[in-house]
């Protein structure tokens, strides 16, 4: 279950399409993620590498229900679906679902072992922006330690302020989906801007992935 044979194999999705398979509507998260299940660099700058990885995701095709990046939290919970391939956040928030819900439907979440993306959401304020000394309010607001740690308790997302540590829930800090552990740590890597040929060469690769060409 801890393994990205679990979505990636095609035998072993096949069996699980009768019950329901999502996948993110992300192409700059899925050929990374099947990029480096393929043993090549999930920052390839190669387009052999991404015909490789598009004919791989082709398939897959047949067995994946649909594609989407916020429908599979409610089908989820719902137990419409049986597997996802999601952020660990909206993970949660299905986890946190079914929890209120008491409908017996039990959801797990796993870091595969070969590797996953880690990403960051950041705040920005734009270079022609009129109310500077509002929003570096809003940003000194947003980082006190009591604040974000309240939101991160909400969405099930980690956040980057050290002393918001001891605010968060135990449910929180303890769960390793969340705030992994450093072995989990060193498999995780992160995404590079690519330059447009290769953005645009995902774009038309995911739509013939989309249309199963």
């Amino acid at each position: 279950m801890d393994s990205w044979d679990l979505v990636l194999n095609p035998i072993n999705l096949k069996k699980l399409s009768n019950g329901g398979v999502a996948f993110l509507d992300a192409p700059t998260e899925i050929f990374p993620t099947v990029l480096n299940y393929l043993g090549l660099n999930p920052n390839s700058q190669n387009p052999d590498d991404y015909k490789i990885a598009t004919e791989h995701l082709i398939k897959l095709r047949q067995s994946i229900t649909y594609f989407h990046s916020s429908k599979l939290i409610n089908d989820l919970a719902n137990g419409d679906i049986c597997v996802a391939v999601g952020w660990s956040g909206d993970i949660m928030q299905a986890i946190a679902a079914t929890k209120e819900a008491n409908n017996d439907i039990n959801i797990k979440y796993y870091i595969p072992k070969e590797g996953a993306i880690a990403y960051f959401d950041v705040f920005a304020i734009p270079k022609d922006a009129e109310n500077i000394d509002e929003a570096y309010a809003f940003l000194n607001y947003i980082m006190e330690p009591k604040v974000i740690a309240d939101i991160s308790n909400h969405v099930f997302y980690a956040n980057a302020v050290s002393n918001a540590y001891p605010y968060l829930d135990d449910n929180i800090k303890q769960n390793l989906a969340i705030y992994p552990s450093p072995k989990i740590m060193e498999k995780l890597f992160s995404l590079q801007v690519m330059p447009p040929k290769i953005e645009k060469l995902m774009t038309r690769s995911w739509t013939n992935v989309l249309t199963d060409r």
